[in-house]
């Protein structure tokens, strides 16, 4: 929230400066509320890096022999997916018994 408030601090200025100079029809209120953003815009910290940035080498690859294995599961085949459910079929039910 005081981000938001810090952002829209030189709209506020600006639209309080230029609305108060034309109201009392004052050109040096026009200008001195461009002085002020100059001097707001200018005191305000950057956010972009400062100095050089330096870039690291990438690390080196390393070579292994590890083997490669297939961790994958494997399908069960048909009959004996069908003898589990027929053994599930003569269990029946756990909240039945």
């Amino acid at each position: 929230m005081s981000t938001l408030l810090v952002n829209l601090l030189p709209l506020a200025i600006a639209v309080a400066g230029l609305g108060l100079s034309w109201k009392y029809k004052k050109l040096w209120m026009a200008a001195a509320t461009a002085a002020i953003l100059f001097v707001y815009f200018q005191a305000q910290p950057s956010y972009l890096p400062k100095g050089q940035i330096v870039r690291e080498a990438p690390p080196t690859f390393v070579e292994s022999d590890a083997k490669i294995e297939n961790r994958l599961s494997k399908p069960v085949p048909g009959n004996e997916r069908d003898q589990r459910m027929q053994d599930a079929v003569k269990q029946g039910l756990d909240f039945k018994k």
